[in-house]
């Protein structure tokens, strides 16, 4: 995992956002090799383990390669972000076209519960339960397969999307509020965001009031 991600990561508990605290172990120039992560707000502690971030256990199945070149062209157009730096979420099946489709997304890629593979330089690996645990305008385009489009997943994937930014799933999938529909057929849909959801907030001292 790229130590510039932790700056998105969030806890996965129902509460308020809150960035994490990390305990780095070892390192490997900007990769992350082994380190603890923990929740200041409700004391939620995860793992990064053999350069993997695990915020729950899940068993993925494999994924050796990207099927075809014409697919893989198709996913990069809807994605819509070949000039972006702004990262890329891929999960599951997605995540199998990491390494070549960073000849047409320059930005960094964020895969997953995605299968032990090749992978593009500099992209990080993180295993999830249901949700991203992303914060607000930390991802410029994400594309979600079969196997995780539920529900609550799609609703933080749509969360953690830029203003505009695009979402591609399955054509079966629940588009979540927030977003506008562009294009679809028989396997997916992809929209993009047309409001921008709330993130941190911000606390400040309130002045003491006067004593008369």
């Amino acid at each position: 995992m790229q130590r510039d991600l932790l700056d998105a990561l969030r806890c996965s508990k129902p509460h308020d956002e809150s960035w994490l605290v990390a305990v780095v172990h070892v390192a490997a120039g900007s990769e992350l090799i082994e380190a603890e992560l923990a929740c200041p707000v409700c004391g939620a502690e995860y793992r990064v383990a053999d350069g993997v971030a695990h915020f729950a256990d899940v068993t993925v199945p494999q994924h050796d390669t990207w099927p075809a070149d014409d697919q893989l062209l198709r996913l990069a157009a809807l994605l819509g972000v070949a000039e972006s730096p702004q990262p890329v979420a891929l999960l599951g099946r997605y995540a199998a076209g990491s390494a070549p489709l960073a000849s047409y997304v320059v930005g960094p890629q964020l895969l997953v519960n995605a299968s032990a593979g090749r992978c593009a330089v500099g992209a990080s690996r993180i295993m999830v339960a249901d949700r991203l645990p992303l914060g607000v305008d930390t991802l410029a385009a994400v594309a979600v397969d079969a196997a995780n489009a539920s529900a609550t997943m799609l609703e933080s994937a749509a969360r953690a999307l830029r203003l505009g930014g695009r979402l591609v799933a399955p054509a079966g999938a629940p588009m979540p509020a927030g977003m506008r529909e562009l294009a679809r057929d028989a396997t997916e849909w992809v929209a993009e965001t047309i409001t921008r959801a709330s993130g941190l907030v911000e606390l400040r001292r309130r002045a003491p009031e006067s004593v008369l």
